[in-house]
């Protein structure tokens, strides 16, 4: 009975909302003395002038401290006939305070949010006295204020939008204006000749009606996330610009803020991402449309930072099964970036100082706002860290990137942009155990892009493209003894692509929309790899023979090879009602180095069952063919093997409560046939040198795999002082091999993120995140006692079962503290971020420590197990500047 009189109440105030003119009776959640009548005029006095003009005329006494407020702002307020709370609403929107009544007064304090957008001024002559409108945006059916929501002022250039209250604020010359309210998932509300005076403060107040999103704006695709974008309807947004800022987390990288999110997976020292079981190489990485071939720095150490700017970035889409057919030859997920669009009107410049490297953008407009461009760079500095520090004098890495974009519209229907990406890296190693490495790695990226709107409904992007990847790698090992060379490695590649991309959309209907598209590569790769490497073989057979045999082997490996890659897709989204999507897609892949073509059949659903409760399902099939810079040739291994593909099955189910709490359950399955063999150091360390330990690397044939799983991801995050989001998974991956079933290295059991926030107001950030899963898979390696034939014992290895043991279960707590200091019009932000607060001895992977016994002339081996350990407690610092 109570839902149904909730109901009953919610259509009674949509339909009321719905006819008003727009402006409706002001919020009626407060108490007796917030709905006593205001009898305030105020034009440009201080705040506190205000408050306490408010206080006397009103006879509402406030509590406030004047150290909160800010001597800067001055206010106007006509709110002779207006109550105390829309007084107030008007004096403080935008100061970062907040009101409630507490028994006979009314206090004021720092609000939960941060600072909103203050107010939008358009030019004015000089000593012309303008007019302010402050209002609200909610929803219609339950009252919820709608952030983000665009209110468009007729004469004034650009928008407004609605912080997380629903609340917005422009400032206008005194006239008469249209007003336009827009949000996506809602229908337009338009508010015509609204009357602004010299001096005086317009308060609306504006209820929009649920309207069905446009046919392409449905996500329906279940497992999906969305990062830094503002569009929350649209993107399901999972981390917000602010919350990447200030959670914690090391060298504030993209891709290591996305490594709590459910299904993800990696470790402290990579940022490379475990998707599902799947490894990184099965995840497609985009940037504003373009594959990069390799998204990463310092390589030989496993690939420490992505070669993207985070404060280049506006927004990601992460898919982490079920994508649809525009994407290709990836069988795992879809990593999509998009770079921010810049200001047309001035020139923004950042400057930042944080674990790793010092970086710099600055972005503008040109051309009268026709054209914009944007340039960052970055430089890292680790190298100097461990000079300065002497934290490994052995290891001198060093890595930079470089991006710029130029964007130009020709016309409203037609926008040209131009992309240049640029990366390279170098790392000097000399190791107390001999080893050595020099190499060099680069990577350049050349785009241009043409979106056309033909109609309104008819649409192309046309993209022609350039990547180039490159390498050299010199490694070595000589015996500590005697200084003899072991092992030589002289490895150089070169890679280029050149591409041309186009992407059509029909919107045909409100009910039908089509997608087509084709993708043509044509790339070269070119090896020239040897290795030279000896070992040593005891002497057991002749006791006058030397004790020990050297053995020599080499690889070389030569080959140019070339390839064209087509791609074809074309797919279908019907909605036959309104709360039913669907879309059917097929895509066709060709690759003549591999000589070989597939078929990819795909379906996506959305069923949107009951008000903020949308079940998804997903089903398709997804090949991946080996690239052409993809040979194994530090194995020897100069082949190209057929297409691995896998099956998704994904279904998902996502609610939003009243009270902004969002929730996510899925279950996948993913069944991989064809995999390719693989390569893999069993001991599981970051080695620089690979080739280094030839007796624990093995090659891996697995005949096929099986991923599968349950997600479940909580998130509260309404604009208050608290924010928090949990989530769980239970998976589990694994493959076949001789027969049996074998878990994979970054197999994890059980997974559990926690992450809470607390903003005791706009200035100030505290942010704690703690994270849990199970131990990774390891392969115990078992030592044992030889003699040669002159009676010398030596210690030989071999490895136990594949993967049949567990490390020990991984956690660690990180903590970050962030404050914002406004220096005139520029801001600098400035943190303190503490990686595994509790000094957690985490493990890479396990060792076995080898100890003689000796009894008479006899001797054994007794061994102890040990751990590779993973970072410890990391306490950094780092600054930001924006002008």
């Amino acid at each position: 009975m109570t839902f149904r009189i909730q109901i009953l109440a919610s259509i009674l105030l949509g339909v009321a909302a719905i006819g008003a003119s727009g402006q409706s009776a002001p919020h009626q959640n407060g108490g007796g003395l917030l709905q006593r009548t205001a009898r305030l005029e105020v034009r440009d006095v201080s705040l506190e002038t205000a408050l306490r003009e408010l206080w006397q005329r009103s006879s509402v006494p406030l509590a406030f401290s004047p150290d909160l407020l800010d001597g800067n702002d001055r206010v106007s307020c006509a709110c002779a006939a207006a109550t105390v709370r829309q007084a107030l609403d008007t004096l403080l929107l935008g100061t970062g305070l907040q009101f409630q009544e507490n028994g006979s007064r009314v206090i004021v304090t720092p609000a939960d949010v941060s600072r909103p957008q203050r107010e939008a001024r358009p030019p004015q002559p000089e000593g012309q006295m303008s007019g302010v409108v402050v209002g609200d945006v909610r929803a219609a059916l339950d009252s919820q204020p709608i952030m983000g929501a665009h209110v468009l002022v007729s004469g004034l250039p650009g928008e407004v939008r609605t912080d997380a209250r629903g609340r917005f604020r422009v400032r206008l010359e005194s006239g008469t204006y249209d007003l336009t309210v827009r949000a996506l998932g809602y229908a337009p509300r338009e508010l015509p000749d609204l009357a602004v005076t010299g001096g005086d403060t317009s308060i609306v107040s504006v209820y929009l009606r649920r309207a069905p999103l446009r046919l392409t704006e449905i996500i329906v695709t279940p497992s999906t996330f969305g990062i830094l974008d503002e569009d929350e309807v649209v993107t399901q947004q999972t981390l917000s610009r602010d919350e990447v800022r200030s959670q914690p987390g090391l060298g504030e990288d993209i891709y290591r803020a996305v490594d709590r999110l459910p299904g993800v997976s990696s470790h402290d020292i990579t940022a490379k991402l475990h998707v599902r079981g799947g490894p990184n190489d099965q995840l497609l990485h985009m940037l504003d449309g373009v594959e990069l071939y390799e998204a990463f720095h310092l390589k030989d150490a496993g690939g420490v930072f992505s070669i993207i700017d985070v404060e280049s970035v506006s927004g990601v889409d992460l898919l982490t099964g079920g994508f649809t057919a525009e994407y290709g030859d990836k069988m795992t997920g879809v990593f999509s970036m998009r770079t921010t669009t810049p200001p047309p009107d001035r020139i923004r410049t950042t400057l930042g100082l944080s674990l790793g490297n010092v970086s710099a953008k600055s972005e503008g407009g040109f051309a009268g706002g026709k054209g914009t461009w944007l340039a960052s760079v970055r430089r890292g500095y680790l190298d100097i860290i461990f000079e300065l520090t002497g934290v490994d004098e052995e290891i001198n890495p060093t890595y930079y990137d470089a991006y710029a974009k130029v964007q130009y519209q020709l016309s409203p229907r037609h926008l040209f942009t131009g992309h240049v990406l640029h990366a390279g890296d170098r790392m000097s190693s000399h190791e107390d155990d001999g080893t050595m490495l020099e190499s060099d790695w680069g990577s350049s990226y050349v785009w241009l892009n043409w979106h056309a709107d033909f109609t309104n409904s008819l649409s192309v992007q046309t993209m022609l493209s350039y990547a180039n990847g490159k390498r050299e790698r010199l490694g070595a090992e000589n015996d500590l003894e005697t200084g003899v060379p072991q092992l030589d490695v002289d490895d150089i590649g070169n890679f280029d692509s050149y591409g041309v991309r186009q992407t059509w959309s029909l919107l045909a209907s409100d009910w039908l929309a089509l997608k087509w598209g084709a993708d043509l590569r044509q790339s070269t790769a070119d090896y020239d790899y040897f290795r030279w490497r000896r070992s040593w073989i005891p002497n057991t057979t002749h006791p006058f023979a030397p004790p020990w045999t050297a053995q020599y082997d080499s690889v070389t490996v030569v080959v140019d090879t070339a390839g064209f890659e087509t791609g074809l897709y074309l797919s279908s989204r019907f909605r036959p009602v309104e709360q039913f999507t669907t879309e059917v897609g097929v895509r066709y892949d060709r690759h003549t180095h591999t000589d070989e073509e597939d078929w990819s059949p795909r379906i996506n659903a959305a069923l949107e069952f009951a008000p903020r409760t949308t079940l998804r399902g997903a089903w398709g099939l997804f090949y991946q063919s080996q690239e052409l810079h993809g040979m194994y040739v530090i194995d020897g291994d100069d082949q190209f093997y057929p297409a691995q593909h896998a099956e998704h099955r994904v279904v998902g189910l996502s609610h939003r409560l009243l009270d902004g709490t969002s929730i996510r359950l899925e279950a996948y399955e993913r069944r991989i046939a064809d995999p390719w063999p693989e390569y893999r150091s069993l001991e599981g360390q970051i080695e620089v040198v690979p080739e280094e330990g030839p007796g624990d690397r093995i090659r891996v044939d697995p005949t096929r795999g099986l991923a599968r799983g349950i997600e479940l991801f909580v998130k509260r995050d309404v604009g208050g002082r608290f924010a928090w989001s949990a989530s769980y998974a239970l998976a589990e991956a694994k493959e076949e091999i001789d027969g049996g079933w074998v878990y994979r290295p970054f197999d994890q059991r059980h997974t559990l993120n926690i992450e809470a926030a607390y903003r005791p107001n706009r200035w100030w950030s505290l942010s704690c995140a703690f994270h849990f899963h199970s131990g990774w898979p390891a392969t115990e390696e078992i030592f044992y006692a030889g003699q040669t034939a002159r009676g010398d014992y030596y210690s030989m290895s071999k490895f136990g079962e594949l993967y049949a043991e567990r490390m020990p279960a991984y956690h660690r707590m990180d903590v970050r503290i962030s404050r914002r200091f406004p220096i005139g019009r520029s801001q600098l932000s400035i943190f303190l971020d503490v990686f595994n607060i509790y000094d957690r001895e985490n493990t890479l992977a396990l060792n076995t420590n080898v100890n003689w016994h000796w009894t008479g002339n006899r001797a054994r081996i007794v061994t102890t197990r040990g751990a590779h350990g993973l970072i410890g407690i990391l306490p950094t610092v780092g600054a930001r500047w924006e002008f």
